[in-house]
């Protein structure tokens, strides 16, 4: 009987020690992509900005014992990550980006990234990840303004990996980006 007792022991420090981890900082990568399928269309010249406009490039914690130090930050500018997807797309929609006299001015923002964690149960967790991003644009004294925002959300037994994190945070960045450029009210906007 003093084997079972000692590997349920074993096992049940193992499961604290896990509770109470250090989990590390991480850096993620995105990399958005758009089916061409379902892009907006659009006619003449547009001049494109990008803001960033969230309070801090933090994304979120991942958690753990001192979830202060386990910071979620995107490894490349988002910002730049946006204006080169919007600039192929406007390329491929028919429009020609310029910053000389364009017919259409269009500013993209990136209200919100986050990503928090919840506990549900003794070793269940919540992941969640929310974006939010807007568009407005300027043509000929009338203006379109938009708001896309998507959240999805995943269950672990004990935090999330680094490579579920960035799974979960590419997907909502993916979503968000995608509502964006391929809303209709903006191709009908951009194709009057």
């Amino acid at each position: 009987m003093r084997f079972p007792i000692k590997a349920l022991i074993f096992s049940t420090i193992m499961l604290l020690m896990a509770g109470c981890a250090q989990l590390s900082p991480q850096q993620v990568v995105f990399a958005p992509s758009i089916p061409a399928k379902q892009l907006i269309q659009g006619q003449g010249t547009v001049s494109l900005a990008v803001i960033d406009k969230r309070s801090s490039t933090a994304i979120g914690l991942r958690g753990g014992t001192y979830a202060e130090s386990a910071v979620i930050s995107a490894q490349n500018s988002l910002q730049e990550v946006i204006e080169s997807l919007a600039t192929q797309v406007l390329a491929k929609s028919g429009m020609i980006v310029t910053s000389t006299l364009p017919d259409t001015q269009i500013e993209i923002s990136l209200n919100q990234l986050t990503y928090s964690v919840t506990p549900l149960g003794a070793s269940i967790k919540r992941s969640k990840a929310l974006a939010t991003m807007s568009i407005k644009v300027e043509r000929d004294n009338t203006t379109y303004v938009k708001n896309h925002r998507t959240s999805q959300y995943i269950d672990t037994v004990g935090y999330a990996s680094e490579k579920k994190n960035a799974a979960l945070l590419n997907e909502v960045f993916d979503i968000v980006l995608e509502n964006l450029l391929t809303d209709a009210g903006l191709e009908a906007f951009l194709s009057n």
